[in-house]
């Protein structure tokens, strides 16, 4: 058949309402292929409905208000929660690490060897508890008429510039810094409210505490002399003799252990040693020199009672002059101890000092070069040869110079408690025959600080630690009431999106 007849037949068979198989065919594939666009775009819109979705779910959006604590009727949200349990974990986090908590296995690792806590349970649990006693410590102020004012309020916003300083320095927007703080939950206005309450909750405890707890100078001698043995400084000084057999290996480097008798043999030539040093002692010779030549360690830091030295300093019945070889099987060792004296601590339980502190900033080097501590120390040198002898003078170079957050109140730390500061800082501060005016330069992990010494407080240390142990001990038991006296609901459905 010709092509035009065979048209031409296609034409009846369609005008007769027959149907074209070819047109038919075409039509079949394009109606499949219509089919495929729809199904492909249908399953293309669930995919990205599902992205979407876990992108708006991973945001936190939907957690974020559901409700995961409720105290006296009041509720507080996951994100609410999540801030002040990664406060609890951010706290704690250094101190469990170094004991073995692995922080990507919160929910799963034992707290403490316990089998019915995790870590996850333990810091769900503090946070509650902070909860209960922020809840009740707010709702205390405002029946007394405490709210917070323009001080406490600047309060806030120190610790929010302070949130975004460490921000910007880490690479993070602000938000994604608190996020990553606070988990995804969290929002700025939820982090500046908890802040408020915060501030409020401490402003109150502050206030309860100077009306409530007030004690007198018969009470802080009481306390005292019921915790010598806490405040008293010893005069003293021990050596320490290792009587730990010497370490082996065997042919591939591995430790070998001792044996009963090796270790038997080591105690005993410790013992050996420990009473030639001593004989060598009384007869005149200097105990650490002794201790240099046996190749022992010498120390005048004497621990605490607990331990077996501890017990021997601190027994009551010590006096000037004793001495003594103890044997502390637990540590395989013997020590060597002199007891010179024992007194309470007079010292000025506060002080303040002006310093400039002066690190590589300091410095105008090019952008390859690194500053040596000889430079640092030369720097602090320099300034302190332009100063004018007073102490405004000393003020303005740490205004000037100084690279610490105080710069701007002259340098000045004032009324700081003993035990404060780190150690090289406070040593020169409690230097023998430190006085008023005297300056020097002290070296820490910090820099170098350029020391103005301003003076010491009134009362002494054994006074004022006495009376802080007395208030922090009733504080405690205030806290612990409020806690005990609040009631909390945990939603265990909201309570899983935290953490």
């Amino acid at each position: 058949m010709s092509a035009s007849r065979e048209k031409k037949k296609r034409q009846e068979l369609l005008a007769n309402g027959a149907v074209d198989p070819k047109a038919a065919r075409e039509a079949e594939k394009k109606a499949a292929e219509r089919k495929s666009n729809i199904l492909y775009g249908t399953v293309a819109a669930i995919f990205v409905i599902v992205a979407v979705a876990l992108v708006v779910y991973n945001s936190g959006i939907f957690q974020r208000n559901q409700t995961a604590v409720t105290i006296d009727g009041e509720k507080y949200t996951v994100a609410e929660t999540g801030y002040y349990y990664n406060q609890v974990y951010q706290n704690y986090a250094s101190f469990y690490s170094a004991m073995g908590m692995d922080p990507s296995a919160l929910k799963s690792q034992p707290y403490g060897g316990s089998d019915d806590m995790t870590y996850d349970d333990f810091f769900k649990e503090s946070a509650v508890d902070n909860m209960k006693y922020i809840h009740a410590a707010v709702k205390a102020a405002g029946e007394a008429g405490i709210s917070l004012d323009s001080e406490d309020e600047a309060v806030v916003k120190q610790n929010v510039d302070s949130m975004k300083s460490a921000a910007a320095s880490n690479g993070y927007s602000y938000g994604a810094y608190l996020k990553a703080m606070y988990g995804a939950t969290i929002t700025s206005s939820i982090v500046e409210s908890c802040l408020r309450d915060q501030v409020l909750a401490s402003k109150y405890a502050a206030q309860y505490s100077e009306e409530n707890f007030v004690y007198t100078d018969e009470d802080i001698q009481a306390y005292y002399d019921e915790h010598k043995d806490t405040y008293d400084l010893i005069d003293g000084a021990y050596v320490t003799v290792s009587g730990s057999p010497e370490a082996k290996t065997d042919d591939e480097g591995n430790a070998v252990e001792a044996t009963d008798e090796e270790k038997t043999a080591a105690m005993a030539a410790a013992k050996t040693a420990a009473d030639e040093i001593l004989a060598s002692f009384e007869a005149g010779q200097g105990l650490e020199q002794l201790a240099e030549a046996k190749g022992a360690t010498y120390s005048t830091t004497i621990s605490s009672p607990s331990t077996t030295s501890g017990q021997w300093f601190y027994d009551a019945s010590r006096k000037a002059g004793d001495t003594s070889v103890i044997e502390d099987a637990s540590n395989s060792c013997y020590y060597v101890a002199v007891f010179n004296s024992r007194q309470r601590d007079d010292s000025a339980a506060t002080y303040s000092v002006r310093h400039v502190l002066v690190t590589a900033d300091n410095l105008d080097l090019p952008d390859d070069q690194e500053a040596t501590n000889e430079q640092i120390e030369a720097k602090a040198n320099e300034i302190l040869a332009g100063w004018d002898g007073t102490e405004e003078g000393f003020a303005n170079l740490a205004k000037t110079y100084s690279q610490d957050g105080n710069a701007s109140e002259g340098g000045l730390y004032e009324d700081v408690p003993k035990g404060q500061m780190v150690a090289a800082f406070e040593d020169w501060c409690y230097e023998d025959g430190r006085q008023s005016g005297q300056t020097g330069i002290v070296q820490t992990n910090y820099g170098y600080h350029i020391m103005y010494f301003v003076g010491y407080g009134d009362t002494a240390y054994w006074h004022y630690a006495c009376e802080n142990a007395l208030r922090s001990n009733d504080e405690n038991t205030w806290r612990s009431g409020l806690i005990e006296a609040t009631f909390a609901e945990v939603n265990e459905s909201g309570m899983k999106n935290v953490g």
